[in-house]
């Protein structure tokens, strides 16, 4: 089994269905359905390898109030190691607004609240498998302080970076950039961090394009530097070769916590020795599935059917 410490924000996400995509300012409409689920990057991520038998602990932050207390027990209930989640006096739980409209477009308002004040430790780092999902800065600056003072061995690290470190680009994402195993990057993020201005960045990238770009990204040839592309697919870059993945065809309720199905999927098989082509495959076929639910993982929601209920199917 693989110790997997999942790093990142923990909220409860507010998801609202078949959101009308002509909605005006000032309108009132009936929508499909309005439900609180455990959410936030690293719940996520846990929530995969929680799917494929691995246990987890958990590494973020909740407000002191009852919101973070009612999200704590229902995921401690889940079987989530929560021993390394911090409670942050000052700050409210993160909360995420996600509106999906019929076509499964999604988008989200988010609050980090609480998620802004993590603070990491060496201690932390103790893992086969450490999965960051996208930090505030202060966070990720002290994720590259705990990553300098840790004993190195095995550990794989990857990294789904936040659009706030990818503009700023400080210190301490560059440090943990140059360490990370594994990078994943949609590609405006890719071409956020090429340096490409705002008003030359591209929606889409052909395969060809992204292919070069993740050579030109990867910090060293053994990074194993990813691309995704939306209905296309992946690319992947790693030891001087490309990879490619077409995306599976699947019915979309909606694309919230698919990149983060992707990469937490592809980084744990390329831990258990994958091949890198078999790796994406799997990664592929995780964020399909994630595809074609509403929420932006696989636990049930706040309030509603039980945990234990749902743990005995």
């Amino acid at each position: 089994m693989v110790q997997v410490v999942a790093i990142g924000s923990i909220t409860v996400d507010i998801v609202v269905s078949d959101m009308p995509a002509d909605l005006a300012r000032g309108d009132k409409q009936e929508v499909g359905s309005i439900d609180l689920y455990p959410g936030g990057g690293a719940l996520n991520a846990t929530a995969g390898f929680m799917t494929q038998g691995e246990s987890v602990r958990l590494l973020g932050a909740l407000g002191r109030d009852g919101l973070g207390e009612r999200l704590c027990a229902h995921i401690e209930q889940l079987g989530i190691d929560v021993s390394s989640v911090q409670i942050c006096p000052d700050q409210p739980t993160g909360k995420a607004i996600v509106l999906v409209e019929p076509s499964g477009s999604a988008s989200v308002l988010a609050r980090r609240g609480a998620n802004a004040c993590l603070r990491i430790q060496a201690q932390d780092l103790q893992a086969d498998l450490i999965y960051v999902a996208p930090l505030a800065l202060q966070p990720m600056e002290s994720l590259a302080q705990a990553l300098a003072q840790r004993e190195k061995g095995s550990t794989c690290l990857a990294v789904n970076p936040s659009v706030a470190c990818l503009r700023q680009q400080g210190q301490g994402f560059k440090q943990v950039y140059a360490q990370a195993d594994v990078l994943g990057l949609n590609a405006v993020e890719a071409q956020m961090l090429a340096g490409v201005q705002d008003a030359d960045i591209q929606l889409d990238l052909s395969v060809e394009q992204a292919s070069v770009l993740a050579t030109r990204l990867q910090h060293h040839s053994q990074q194993a530097l990813i691309i995704t592309l939306g209905v296309q697919g992946a690319v992947l870059a790693m030891n001087d070769q490309h990879y490619f993945e077409p995306a599976c065809q699947v019915a979309v309720c909606s694309t919230v916590g698919a990149g983060d199905a992707f990469l937490s999927s592809f980084a744990l098989a390329w831990k258990r020795g994958l091949e890198p082509s078999h790796a994406l495959q799997f990664a592929s076929q995780a964020a399909a599935a994630r595809l074609g639910q509403w929420a932006a993982n696989a636990f049930p929601p706040l309030f509603g059917q039980g945990a234990d209920e749902v743990l005995a199917l």
